[in-house]
């Protein structure tokens, strides 16, 4: 059974005997209010009698002395102490047929006489001290019980009509409760057979626990959608890349393997390229995996680093390798700051090898001081990059050209790994370009500094 079935059934059937029981209590409280009444009106007839009617009249069996007193469609009588009758009136001969109850105990009785409910009040009447005998009162209970039997029928109609308009309402709730599932549903179903991610159109007029469910529904094939993406563009992108080198050195071998051990120049060609393309692998590599492991936090300790000939250092490293001109500029003889020295150098070398890939002119890392920030700055003379890519170079694997990344050897990480690490130490990495002109790549420390 469906869930918005159980729901219009199970409502309908809760509100019914909730109906029925109300209908109950009504009835009952109803017959109990009406027969408490009559029950006084009874009592006070009695008493009535019992003021205004000498006793020696009851005894006398005068019955007309009891009519002012009698209910309509009732009868008094009055017995003696001995159960015999002295006197009587009423209007219903039916009623005569009652049977004769204790004549000395106060009480009331609600019995049957040929077919039709009387209530029954019996009322002993002293006189000094002694006891004379009893006073009944008796009505018939027709009207009340008509009274009831409409008073039920209304209550059964009305039932009956709410019950008709919970199970229109039920199914209403139910297709508005369910509404949100029953797209989840749909969109989950519409997922699978298409492969696409698809979102639940959501309206912001309802702020329940349903809105809040396909809010969490939506964030949730967000996020799967943006994991999948990028799960298959590193996928493509790494395949692509991993394919040129392994061919270059599967090829190569072959050449080395057929011909290369007794030709000297192609064995030389072939291990250049061996080399290079192994090298370029395993810095692809190195960059995958670094690139993979950016979610660990973390445990290297804050060290006391000169700004200065730390840059010095590395800016020499790179002078031998790669045969370039790069200069070191600082506002400063010294500066000290509290960093991890590991990170820093590796986005150092990030952006140094970035900028040797980029531009055949020389390289400038500029260090100066903004307020109570370092600023660490790579400035190349490179062609640059235009304004529609700047938002997207710290991107995993964004290339602003395929065909100019391919010829240097990039892969897309190295901005994206080198923000990370930035990151990661409480700095922030900004990028200048101008077309024709250079990129300018600039470390941003807020670490303490030690001058």
């Amino acid at each position: 059974m469906k869930i918005r079935t159980k729901i219009q059934w199970y409502s309908s059937l809760f509100l019914s005997v909730m109906l029925v029981l109300l209908s109950i209590i009504v009835l009952i409280a109803f017959l109990w209010i009406s027969i408490e009444r009559e029950q006084d009106m009874l009592e006070n007839q009695a008493s009535l009698i019992e003021e205004n009617v000498k006793a020696k009249d009851l005894m006398s069996g005068h019955s007309s002395l009891l009519e002012p007193y009698t209910p309509d469609d009732g009868m008094v009588r009055v017995f003696d102490t001995e159960r015999r009758l002295v006197n009587i009136f009423t209007d219903e001969e039916d009623l005569q047929e009652l049977m004769i109850k204790s004549v000395d105990e106060k009480g009331y009785d609600f019995s049957k006489v040929d077919g039709e409910y009387v209530l029954t009040y019996r009322y002993p009447y002293p006189e000094k001290g002694q006891s004379l005998g009893m006073i009944e009162v008796t009505q018939t209970q027709d009207t009340l019980l008509d009274h009831l039997s409409t008073l039920a029928i209304v209550l059964a109609g009305s039932s009956l009509l709410v019950i008709l308009i919970s199970i229109i309402a039920g199914k209403w709730l139910a297709n508005l409760i369910l509404k949100p599932i029953a797209l989840m549903s749909r969109t989950m179903t519409d997922i699978e057979e298409s492969g696409e991610f698809k979102q639940i159109p959501l309206s912001d007029q309802s702020k329940d626990e349903l809105q809040i469910m396909g809010v969490a529904f939506n964030r949730m094939i967000g996020r799967l959608e943006l994991n999948f993406n990028q799960q298959q563009q590193f996928l493509s992108d790494a395949s692509h890349e991993l394919k040129t080198p392994i061919t270059v050195i599967e090829s190569y071998s072959s050449l080395l393997k057929r011909w290369g051990m007794k030709d000297a120049a192609i064995q030389e060609e072939a291990v250049e390229a061996i080399h290079h393309e192994a090298t370029r692998m395993k810095q692809l590599t190195e960059h995958l995996l670094q690139a993979a492991s950016q979610t660990v936090p973390a445990a290297d300790m804050e060290e006391k680093v000169e700004l200065h000939s730390f840059c010095e250092q590395i800016a020499q490293t790179f002078r031998r390798t790669g045969n370039r001109e790069v200069t070191v500029q600082s506002e400063f003889n010294e500066i000290y700051v509290m960093i991890t020295p590991s990170k820093l150098e590796q986005v150092i070398v990030i952006l140094l090898d970035n900028a040797m890939k980029y531009s055949e002119l020389s390289i400038n890392l500029i260090i100066k001081q903004q307020d109570e920030r370092i600023l660490i700055s790579v400035v190349d003379q490179g062609p640059g990059i235009s304004p529609e890519h700047l938002p997207h170079v710290f991107e995993r694997f964004y290339r602003v050209d395929s065909s100019r990344t391919r010829k240097t050897g990039g892969n897309g990480l190295g901005l994206s790994i080198a923000r990370s690490l930035v990151e990661s130490f409480e700095g922030s990495l900004e990028i200048q370009s101008e077309l024709g002109v250079g990129t300018t790549v600039t470390i941003i420390l807020s670490h303490q500094i030690l001058i």
